[in-house]
């Protein structure tokens, strides 16, 4: 009998080399606000790995020397991190009259992205194109910002949504959800810093979870999200300090998620199916009636997407344990 496994040493718990990334990654996306703040570097460096984009918020780049501004992009590339400008500085570009000359110069400045957004200006739909395709044919990615940053000026629910399918026709790396800083108040978020639920749930019945980046600023909407979206939900305006928090949620290493990180089942089909997916991996057994209720789709459209549900053998039906009347669908 062979014993050479049993002195085998056991694989080291602690890992020896930083986690090894592909980018860009489509989902899970971490998105980092730099404030200009003196520690973020010292801060960001051993963290790069968990980092996907770091945005120079509102218009902080223009506080900074040509030179310092360069040799900050650059020790962001070193590293392995995109770098965005924040629609503010975009927004402050229009009002000038000097688009051209922003896009062109952060072009050669290094920037990665272009966040193209109307939080305090109102941009009309056909300044948004326009401005999608002089950033693309400057050969630079671009994201699209939905939501407004006044409190007292909020979009609605369905003009948000319609925002949203509006951006996604312009093909940006990812539509922004907007939050501000402080996560209160605006877009997805109430007044509290709570998350308006029903909002989010609205807008990924509507649009693929995976093309939405959620601006949440606080761990505590970070948490939330991770634990009711999965942990692959792309996650943006995160400051520096809660870059590790933040990692440490996504792989399920904190008391929050430990246990009970939703797994990344790769779900097939339209917005519908995997938002009546998330329903089930949410409340477990339900039948259509309540489907219907929660999602507020159609009864034809929930019946096909448990069609498709069941023909790739991720759900279930069976016999309700409370009522042997009713049909439930549950995760296989």
């Amino acid at each position: 009998m062979a014993t050479s496994a049993l002195k085998r040493p056991n694989p080291a718990f602690f890992p020896s080399e930083g986690a090894s990334v592909v980018r860009p990654r489509s989902v899970g996306v971490t998105h980092v606000l730099d404030r200009l703040q003196p520690s973020s570097l010292d801060e960001i460096r051993p963290l790069a790995p968990y980092i996907d984009i770091v945005k120079l918020g509102w218009g902080l780049p223009l506080l900074l020397p040509r030179d310092r501004l360069k040799e900050r992009i650059r020790f962001y590339h070193d590293i392995g991190v995109e770098v965005s400008t924040g629609g503010t500085l975009l927004e402050y570009s229009v009002v000038r009259d000097r688009t051209t000359a922003f896009l062109d110069e952060a072009r050669e400045l290094g920037f990665d992205l272009v966040e193209i957004s109307d939080g305090i200006i109102d941009l009309g739909r056909p300044q948004i194109e326009r401005l999608s395709r002089e950033v693309a044919r400057r050969g630079i990615d671009f994201l699209i910002e939905v939501g407004k940053k006044n409190p007292q000026n909020q979009l609605s629910l369905r003009e948000t949504l319609d925002r949203i399918d509006h951006a996604r026709g312009l093909k940006p790396r990812k539509v922004i959800l907007e939050s501000r800083e402080s996560g209160r108040g605006v877009g997805i978020y109430d007044g509290e810093g709570n998350i308006k639920w029903d909002w989010v749930r609205a807008i990924i019945a509507d649009h693929p979870l995976e093309e939405i980046l959620f601006e949440a600023p606080q761990e505590s909407q970070q948490i939330a999200l991770l634990m009711e979206l999965g942990r692959e939900t792309n996650l943006g305006n995160v400051a520096p300090s809660s870059v590790a928090p933040l990692a440490s949620e996504r792989m399920g290493l904190r008391g929050d998620t430990f246990g009970a990180m939703r797994s990344s089942r790769s779900v097939k089909g339209p917005p519908a199916t995997k938002f009546l997916y998330f329903l089930l991996e949410t409340h477990r057994g339900l039948d259509q009636s309540e489907l219907v209720r929660l999602s507020r789709l159609p009864r034809r459209t929930v019946q096909s997407a448990l069609v498709e549900l069941r023909k790739q053998g991720l759900v279930r039906e069976g016999v309700s344990l409370i009522d042997s009347r009713r049909r439930e669908y549950r995760l296989a």
